[in-house]
This record gives structure tokens, sequence and C-alpha cells, in this order.
């Protein structure tokens, strides 16, 4: 699992939408045609990417690294990061759960699944210990108070 922290995110979560319309594409699927999903799909999607954007805009203006495995120089708290210490993962999982409501067909949800068992399981430990090392009881005390996910 640990070899998945030489893989970016955004290139995880785009693999897993081609798997997902591949799986779409190839199998029988059940559609979910009982529910607005395109809707429900647009909303996910727009609100997915403005929040990862809020995030990384912040992360820019901080002049800290977006890449998960690289040096980070500051701790940003504030803004999308008040709400969840994980924004940036938090849109993209947003996004792809859009996109399994846009294809309109079960399988497609095996895409949001693993990226958050990924980013919960590998990223998001690895992310948090590197920041517990170097930025020690500020980031105790950020991690106390705003919670991972929601």
């Amino acid at each position: 699992m640990q070899r998945l922290l030489t893989y970016r995110p955004p290139r995880i979560a785009a693999l897993l939408v081609v798997v997902a319309f591949g799986l779409c594409y190839f199998s029988p699927a059940k559609t979910l045609l009982f529910i607005p999903y395109k809707l429900i799909g647009t909303v996910c999607m727009i609100s997915g990417f403005s929040i990862m954007i809020w995030a990384w805009g912040l992360f820019k203006k901080a002049a800290t690294a977006i890449c998960p495995t690289a040096e980070t120089a500051a701790l940003v708290t504030h803004g999308a990061y008040r709400i969840s210490r994980n924004p940036m993962y938090l849109g993209m999982l947003l996004i792809l759960f859009g996109a399994a409501f846009l294809m309109g067909a079960v399988p497609a949800f095996l895409a949001p699944a693993v990226f958050f068992v990924s980013m919960d399981k590998v990223f998001i430990p690895y992310e948090e210990e590197k920041l517990r090392k170097g930025f020690g009881d500020d980031y105790a005390r950020y991690a106390e108070q705003t919670r991972q996910w929601l």
C-alpha cells in the first residue's frame, strides 16, 4: 500500500473514473433512474471542484507544497481547512461521486469507495505523521479542533 504514495491523488482519481466508466460500459449495469441522478451528480462535481480549488488556492497563497510527499512549508488552518483537514481529498471524492451519479450505474460507485479507502488508509496517515513531526503541538491542536473529512 505504501507504494501508492508514489502516485498523486488526482491521477488516482482520474484512473478510477476511467475504470468506473469501463465497468459501466462493459458490464450489464443497473441504472439509478429512480432518483434525479444527473442533478445530484452535477451538484457533487461542482461542489467538489470548488472545494478542491479553494483549498489548492490556500496552499498556493501560503507557498506550501501541494504534493503529499513534498516538504511542507506552512500549516494551513483557515478557510476550507477549518471545515476539514483534507478538503482537497474531500473535493476529489465529491467529484468522483458526481461522476458516478452522472454515469447512473451502480459499478461507478466503486471509484469513490476505492479513492476514499486509499486516501484514508494510505495518504492521510502518511501526511498526518509528517505534519506531527514538522509542526508538533500546533498540528496536534489543529487536529483536535478539526475533523478529518467533515
